[in-house]
């Protein structure tokens, strides 16, 4: 038993004795190890010392000697004689000083073209302002008119006006140009004009009184800001029912004193074209007296006008209107008037319906005129009116004429284009401006209907004013046969 615990403990001893010295084993190797990447990673670093260091020893004797080589060829060229000498060789012959010029030419204006468009594109970008207009979105679409915004025009020459508009007034020819009448060429006039922009939305409104806000530098009217004023426009023309508009100072006048801003908007384009039949036709107040007159629709706003002046002149006035104009028709001259209670006046001028209109009755039974005014677009017989009139009587066509160029193709739209630059060429030479039809429009017209409504010859007919958003019940009421005089829109 004892010798077997001997055996036991020596068996243990040996093994303590076999791990003691694997252990130390072990201790010696990982130290010998140790060391010597110690040894290597000390004899690493001083390598790179000394190499970075001599690298930069090299880099900053370079860099020295650079700068000094740059301080002796700074003196160099500095020196004035040795300045002096290079620019005498340089430009010793007449190429080189030719070309030299040229080189301080171009860095000139690179130099201010550079600075320029830099100044351009730093500009601040402002918003464009905008104003509300009735305008035509399409000309197709049965609700093409609406109150949209617009932008504000901007003047195109130093005589413009910019007007603050109060009221402005709707007539026949703008729903007739919402529904495409002139759009050929009026793309084409604005096509070939340097102050092009798009055609839609198209602002309706052939005239409108409201406030001079600006007036260009060039302006020799005599108008300033705060006057009260009245203007028209032409059909070929963006129109002026919006909040503001610029017009050329020969368009626009004084408004008369003694009507607002809504009567003074009905008069300027139907009076205009009132006017210019009338000189047209020698009617004054020397040549009209004992003249019958035949106004035919007297309610329409042109045939209000006529039918004031020739009645104011010494002419007798016969009318034709619906029953409900009835007093105002008389009130404003008319002595010999024409009802029509339930007839369309289309019916009334067409020959095969002779024996069933009560109107070609009434025109039997009267005298014949010397003159037959037509105010509305109908469908006349010129011939079978001449029955009614004196041997030198005369028709006398107020509408607006329909226009062929609004059906033209390819070929004639070419051919309309070729025209329309003829005519601005020439325009540009002669210093005048192109008439494409319509009345003559301009402030010498405008103040003499001034001087007629401030007289009394003239009174303002005015039968409905709408807001903008009422625009669909406007245009509804001015192709309306029961209309009387100017519709209007306010902007107040």
């Amino acid at each position: 038993m004892d010798a077997a615990k001997q055996r036991v403990g020596e068996v243990v001893g040996a093994v303590k004795n076999n791990v003691t010295m694997a252990t130390e084993s072990g201790l010696r190797v990982v130290r010998q190890y140790s060391d010597e990447g110690r040894t290597l990673a000390l004899r690493t670093f001083n390598e790179a010392n000394s190499e970075a260091g001599t690298v930069l020893r090299n880099a900053w004797t370079n860099l020295i000697q650079l700068i000094q080589r740059i301080k002796a060829s700074a003196r160099e060229v500095l020196d004035p004689s040795v300045l002096y000498e290079e620019l005498r060789i340089f430009f010793r012959d007449e190429i080189a000083r030719n070309n030299a010029f040229a080189i301080l030419i171009g860095l000139g204006f690179g130099t201010t073209g550079g600075f320029m468009l830099g100044m351009w594109l730093a500009r601040p970008h402002l918003p464009t302002p905008i104003m509300k207009s009735i305008a035509s979105t399409s000309f197709r679409d049965p609700d093409n008119v609406v109150v949209c915004q617009t932008a504000v025009p901007q003047f195109q020459s130093a005589s413009d006006i910019l007007v603050r508009v109060r009221a402005a007034s709707l007539n026949r020819i703008d729903r007739r140009i919402a529904f495409g009448y002139g759009r050929t060429l009026r793309r084409m006039i604005r096509t070939y004009n340097s102050t092009y922009d798009p055609e839609l939305p198209l602002v309706l409104g052939r005239s409108c009184a409201g406030i001079v806000e600006a007036v260009g530098t060039g302006s020799k009217s005599g108008l300033e800001i705060g006057d009260e004023v009245w203007l028209a426009t032409h059909w070929y023309e963006p129109g002026v029912a919006s909040e503001f508009v610029v017009v050329p100072e020969t368009r626009v006048s004084r408004k008369p004193f003694l009507i607002g801003f809504e009567g003074a908007a009905s008069l300027p384009y139907s009076g205009s074209i009132a006017l210019n039949l009338l000189d047209a036709h020698q009617l004054n107040e020397h040549t009209s007296k004992g003249r019958r007159i035949l106004v035919q629709d007297a309610c329409s706003p042109v045939g209000c006008v006529i039918t004031q002046l020739v009645h104011k002149w010494g002419a007798h006035v016969a009318a034709t209107c619906h029953t409900r104009s009835v007093p105002v028709i008389n009130n404003l001259g008319a002595a010999d008037i024409i009802t029509f209670a339930n007839e369309h006046f289309r019916s009334n001028f067409i020959d095969v319906n002779v024996d069933k209109s009560n109107f070609i009755n009434e025109l039997t039974s009267r005298e014949k005129f010397h003159y037959i005014f037509l105010t509305t677009r109908l469908g006349y017989d010129y011939k079978f009116l001449e029955k009614f009139l004196t041997k030198d009587g005369v028709i006398v066509d107020a509408v607006e004429p329909e226009l062929s160029t609004d059906d033209y193709g390819v070929i004639g739209r070419f051919f309309l284009g070729t025209y329309v630059r003829c005519r601005k060429a020439f325009a540009v030479l002669f210093r005048t401006n192109v008439d494409w039809g319509g009345p003559h429009l301009c402030h010498l017209v405008l103040e003499r209907l001034a001087g007629f409504v401030n007289d009394e010859t003239l009174k303002t007919v005015v039968d409905r004013v709408y807001t903008p958003n009422e625009v669909e019940r406007a245009l509804e009421h001015i192709c309306s046969e029961k209309s009387i005089g100017s519709t209007i829109i306010t902007f107040r």
